[in-house]
C-alpha cells in the first residue's frame, strides 16, 4: 500500500480498488444486495435482446459484451460506503492530504446517540496536522469536532468524532481532556460547538433543575475539573454526599452547620487576607500577585454548595435554624461581592431558585445560571429572567444558560483524581 500510494495516480488507483471491494464484499454479505445486483446486471442484455433485431444483435454482439461486462463492474460501485466518497471530497475541498496528494481513507463510521465516530487511516499526516486544522475540517464535514486522537494506540490510525451543524444534538458526549487554561471549565456541547466558562470573568454560579435533570452529573463533571486544576474546594452537601462519596477525598467536606459556618468564615477570613496581600504590592487583583517574582502563589478557592435551597429557605423553620441561615446567607453575600478579586468562587446547586429558597441579592451576584427543563415559564424567569427555559427538550443533561445558549453536558462517569 505504502509503493501504491505514493504518487497521486497509484493514490486514486487506491481508492478504486478499495472502494471496489468494498462494493464486492457488500454484495457478497447480504442477500438482498446481492439479488438487486444480479437484477441490474440482468437489465441490459434484456433489454438488447427484446429491442434488437436479431441479425443486428449478432453483429454488435462484441460491443454489447463489452458494454455489459463493464456495467456489471461499475454497477458494484453504488453498493460500495459511498461515505468513503464523500469523505475524500470533503478532505479534497480543503487540500488536506499527505505530500503524495493522498487525503486519508475511512475505515468505518458508526452513529451513537447523534454523535459521529469516523475511523481513518491516513500516512503523512501528524496528528497535530489534524488538530491544527480543525477549524478547517469542521466547514469541510459541516460539523462541530468531539475530539481527533489516535484510535487503539495507532499512529496511522486516526479516531474523528463530531457531530453534525445542523440538527439536534447528541445526547450522550463522553467528558473530554480539562482547558488547559486555568479558570476555564468546559460544559458542554451546544449547536456552536464546545461550551466552556470562564470563572475569571463570571465568579459565581448558579445551577438550577429538577430531579432527573442531570444537574448532579454536571456538577461532578465542574467539582472533578476544578479539583484537577489545583482549586482548593470546599464542599456543603447536607444530604450525606450520597452523590459525592468519590470527591470526599478530593474537597473539604461541610455537612453539621458548625462546620458549613466555621468554613464560610474560614474562607471570608482568606478573601480578606487575599485583599491585604493585594494592597500591600500596590495590586487590584490575586491574579496579578501571583505573577509577581518571589511570591507563594495563591490558589483558586471555590465554594460549592449542593441542595442550596434546602440550606438557605428559612419556610417553616425555628428561630435557630433562622440565625443560622442568615449567617449563612451574610458569608455567601460577603464571597460573592467581594470574591473576583480574590479568585474566590461561590457554586450553588438547587432543585428550583425561587425567592424563597435563594435570597435575590444572592442570586444577583451570581452571573453565570444554567437550568434544565423548567415547568413553566414562571420558574424560566426566575431563574434566568427569561420564560426559555420552559421549552427546554425534557432531555437529561440538556440545559439553557442565562447568556440565551441551549447546550447537553458531558456525560462524566470518571473517577476524580484521574486524567481522562
Amino acid at each position: 500500500m505504502t509503493n501504491l500510494t505514493s504518487t497521486k495516480i497509484g493514490t486514486f488507483i487506491y481508492y478504486i480498488i478499495n472502494t471496489f471491494s468494498d462494493g464486492v464484499h457488500r454484495i457478497a454479505s447480504s442477500p438482498p444486495k446481492a439479488f438487486l445486483y444480479f437484477v441490474l446486471t440482468l437489465l441490459a442484455p434484456v433489454l438488447q435482446i427484446i429491442s434488437v433485431p436479431p441479425n443486428l444483435l449478432l453483429a454488435l454482439l462484441p460491443l454489447y459484451a463489452f458494454i455489459d461486462v463493464l456495467l456489471t463492474v461499475m454497477l458494484v460501485f453504488p453498493f460500495s460506503d459511498l461515505h468513503r466518497l464523500s469523505t475524500l471530497y470533503n478532505f479534497s475541498t480543503i487540500n488536506f492530504c499527505n505530500s503524495a496528494g493522498a487525503c486519508p481513507w475511512l475505515v468505518s463510521r458508526s452513529i451513537s446517540d447523534g454523535v459521529i465516530t469516523y475511523i481513518f487511516h491516513c500516512r503523512g499526516i501528524s496528528l497535530d496536522l489534524w488538530r491544527e486544522r480543525q477549524k478547517d475540517l469542521e466547514a469541510a464535514f459541516d460539523c462541530h469536532v468531539l475530539s481527533i486522537d489516535y484510535s487503539d494506540g495507532s499512529d496511522t490510525l486516526i479516531e474523528f468524532r463530531a457531530f453534525p451543524a445542523k440538527g439536534s444534538l447528541p445526547t450522550k458526549i463522553p467528558a473530554p481532556n480539562f482547558s488547559p487554561d486555568d479558570f476555564v471549565v468546559k460544559l458542554g456541547i451546544s449547536y456552536a460547538g464546545e461550551y466552556s466558562i470562564n470563572f475569571n470573568s463570571l465568579p459565581h454560579m448558579l445551577i438550577a433543575g429538577a430531579t432527573g435533570g442531570g444537574k448532579t452529573i454536571l456538577s461532578r463533571w465542574i467539582i472533578y475539573q476544578i479539583v484537577n486544576k489545583g482549586a482548593f474546594t470546599y464542599l456543603v452537601d447536607q444530604k450525606g454526599y450520597v452523590d459525592y462519596r468519590d470527591l470526599r477525598e478530593d474537597c473539604r467536606c461541610l455537612d453539621t452547620n458548625e462546620e458549613i459556618l466555621d468554613g464560610l468564615q474560614s474562607v471570608v477570613d482568606e478573601i480578606a487576607r487575599r485583599m491585604e496581600l493585594c494592597r500591600s504590592a500596590w495590586i487590584s487583583k490575586i491574579s496579578d500577585y501571583n505573577v509577581l517574582p518571589g511570591v507563594e502563589p495563591q490558589p483558586p478557592i471555590f465554594v460549592v454548595i449542593d441542595e442550596a435551597n434546602c440550606l438557605l429557605d428559612p419556610t417553616g423553620k425555628s428561630k435557630v435554624e433562622k440565625d443560622f441561615i442568615a449567617q449563612v446567607v451574610q458569608h455567601l453575600l460577603t464571597i460573592t461581592r467581594l470574591g473576583r478579586a480574590a479568585h474566590v468562587h461561590l457554586i450553588c446547586i438547587c432543585q428550583r431558585s425561587d425567592v424563597g429558597s435563594i435570597p435575590g441579592a444572592l442570586k444577583a451576584n451570581m452571573e453565570i445560571r444554567i437550568t434544565s427543563h423548567c415547568a413553566d415559564k414562571e420558574s424560566s424567569m426566575t431563574i434566568l429572567g427569561t420564560g426559555d427555559a420552559a421549552n427546554l427538550p425534557k432531555i437529561p443533561g440538556r440545559f439553557l444558560s442565562s447568556d440565551g445558549t441551549e447546550f447537553q453536558a458531558y456525560n462524566f462517569s470518571c473517577p476524580p483524581g484521574k486524567n481522562l
